[in-house]
């Protein structure tokens, strides 16, 4: 027989015989003649952290935060007369190391009950889709401008994760933060809820979103998605994840230890967040360090005629309008349309920077124009501005682009 890495699921019989072992090993650790009080022999609530309990003699053995009503919660279970209780892949590690076992399966073997009973724990072991594990990278755009990684195990047939955030230090060793949760698959996508460790007690923490299609996520060697959470500065944060399946769980740790973020990585995540800092604004003024310049981006509609003026005199023209409602650019250029634009005032709202994509029937593939803010004072005028893009025929282009601009 060999054991599956992942959760452990017994039957009642077998997690009580393991549980009585687990109380004789920890009276004879410590020289007690009988067991403490329930919050103190499992280490939660208000117990004495100078005092003995499983949760300091777990977490003397592993090297992850111990919950010490996990075991308690699994204890109660059995009271309760549930037929199966299930350990974690973590903790049936930590409580099999604890009683002096390396693996489950000379657990079973000392322990010969009924044939029956023997039977059913065999067939709770052998269940491929309760005890299988699955080991990935996590990667996403971090505190401090950096691309960071870490560990993600996902188990308990695609319901439970936890993540191992690792984040460099300047000694060059590698701080943790863990944080656990549920997963949830609704048609092609699945939903994260995590819990993270806070001054000893877990919180909410993130919420995460992957789209998987239509095919089983075990089978999914790259998840992308988004992620919403709380950094490390307790400023709420939300940005693009990605999680790279690795082949073992000794392959995870390895590659989640090595500093180098692969290219095809680098790509898709630098620079993918966003930071709302933990300030409440009393004032529209106090939105962010823009928002003293909302007057100037309130003059921005209207419509804009765009001369480009390229190499051998040739120039191109673009027209469109920013709509006053809601800032929409509409294109009015027939056969051109506008992919990705974006708006953005620069050098305390004195220059307007806008950035276009086209397709279509027209000279210019990309580009990024820059043009003064105080022409828009007028209702009417032509202006001069500067541009650098590529154009349809991927060469490098730059020089000046003439702005007729009409207000709204």
């Amino acid at each position: 027989m060999k054991t599956k890495s992942g959760a452990l699921v017994l039957t009642s019989e077998y997690f009580k015989i393991i549980l009585d072992e687990v109380h004789v090993k920890f009276k004879k650790k410590h020289k007690l003649t009988k067991l403490p009080k329930t919050f103190q022999l499992y280490g939660y609530g208000a117990f004495d952290e100078n005092k003995p309990s499983l949760k300091h003699d777990f977490e003397a053995i592993g090297s992850e935060f111990i919950n010490g009503k996990y075991l308690y919660d699994k204890s109660r279970d059995l009271e309760k007369g549930k037929a199966t209780i299930k350990l974690n892949e973590y903790y049936k590690s930590i409580i099999l190391l604890y009683i002096g076992y390396e693996d489950f399966e000379f657990f079973l073997d000392k322990y010969k009950l009924s044939e029956e009973e023997v039977k059913k724990q065999l067939l709770l072991i052998n269940d491929d889709s309760a005890n299988s594990t699955y080991y990935y990278l996590n990667y996403f755009f971090g505190e401090e401008d950096i691309i960071l990684k870490g560990q993600t195990i996902i188990s308990n047939n695609w319901t439970k994760i936890q993540h191992v955030f690792m984040y460099p230090q300047e000694d060059g060793s590698l701080k943790e933060h863990y944080s656990h949760g549920t997963i949830v698959s609704q048609g092609d996508t699945i939903y994260i809820r995590t819990k993270t460790l806070s001054s000893g007690r877990y919180i909410n923490g993130s919420s995460e979103i992957y789209y998987i299609g239509h095919q089983e996520p075990s089978n999914i060697n790259y998840l992308v998605g988004t992620y919403s959470n709380f950094d490390v500065y307790s400023n709420t944060v939300a940005g693009r994840s990605i999680l790279e399946k690795c082949e073992s769980r000794q392959a995870m740790e390895e590659k989640s230890k090595d500093f180098n973020i692969p290219s095809y990585i680098a790509l898709e995540i630098r620079n993918k967040r966003i930071i709302n800092n933990s300030k409440v604004p009393k004032h529209y003024l106090e939105l962010s360090d823009k928002s003293p310049f909302a007057s100037i981006y309130a003059k921005i509609p209207g419509t804009y005629v765009l001369t480009f003026n390229l190499e051998d005199n040739f120039t191109e023209v673009i027209k469109f309008k920013v709509l006053a409602s809601n800032y929409k650019i509409i294109t009015l250029t027939e056969n051109v349309y506008i992919e990705k634009d974006r708006i953005e005032l620069l050098n305390k709202g004195t220059v307007i920077n806008f950035r276009f994509n086209f397709s279509g029937i027209i000279a210019m593939e990309r580009v990024n124009i820059y043009f003064k803010t105080f022409y828009l004072k007028n209702e009417k005028l032509i202006q001069d501005g500067v541009f650098s893009g590529i154009d349809n025929e991927n060469r490098l282009v730059n020089g000046t682009v003439t702005i007729n601009y009409t207000g709204s």
